[in-house]
């Protein structure tokens, strides 16, 4: 039955350790990070409910990394080609699999997309409290990331909270 492979597949890409390449003292699943962003998504919605496919994708936007892992953002940043490959490969697993992430419009692929990096200074900043400085450089460039993306009203309003409480830490 093709929804039990499905649902298991998306349960197995929920257990996948997060940050694998730094000293945390919480390492997260996919699943938790899942979590979180679709909150940050419901606040970014803010009067209105997310719609069912941006919640879908959001539930899906890193199944794919059970087969090749949490590639750090960065190290796709420094090469097209890298993040070319691992697109390409995801899209194959996730299609073998029978996998389909919802199709969403351009204003909920930036609401995921400011979700997913909030999450990433959240992360950051429970890590800052609890100690772990490496975690700055990181912070960082979320931040900078942020501030180029597309302005969302909700959004800088998070991010203005995130920086703020970042100089008390």
């Amino acid at each position: 039955m093709v929804a039990h492979h499905m649902i298991k597949t998306i349960r197995h890409g929920n257990t996948v350790r997060r940050w694998h390449t730094r000293r945390m003292h919480h390492y997260e699943t996919v699943g938790e990070h899942t979590a979180n962003v679709l909150t940050i998504i419901f606040a970014l919605c803010h009067d209105r409910n997310p719609s069912a496919n941006l919640i879908g994708a959001a539930l899906m936007h890193d199944t794919a990394e059970q087969w090749v892992g949490d590639v750090p953002a960065t190290a796709k940043w420094e090469s097209p080609a890298l993040k070319e490959a691992l697109d390409a490969l995801e899209e194959k697993k996730l299609n073998d699999n029978w996998i389909h992430i919802p199709d969403i419009t351009d204003d909920e692929r930036l609401v995921l997309k400011w979700a997913d990096m909030l999450d990433l200074c959240y992360t950051c900043l429970v890590e800052l409290d609890m100690g772990n400085r490496e975690m700055a450089d990181v912070f960082d460039r979320g931040v900078d990331y942020l501030k180029k993306l597309d302005p969302h009203p909700v959004g800088l309003n998070l991010l203005d909270a995130l920086v703020k409480e970042r100089k008390h830490v």
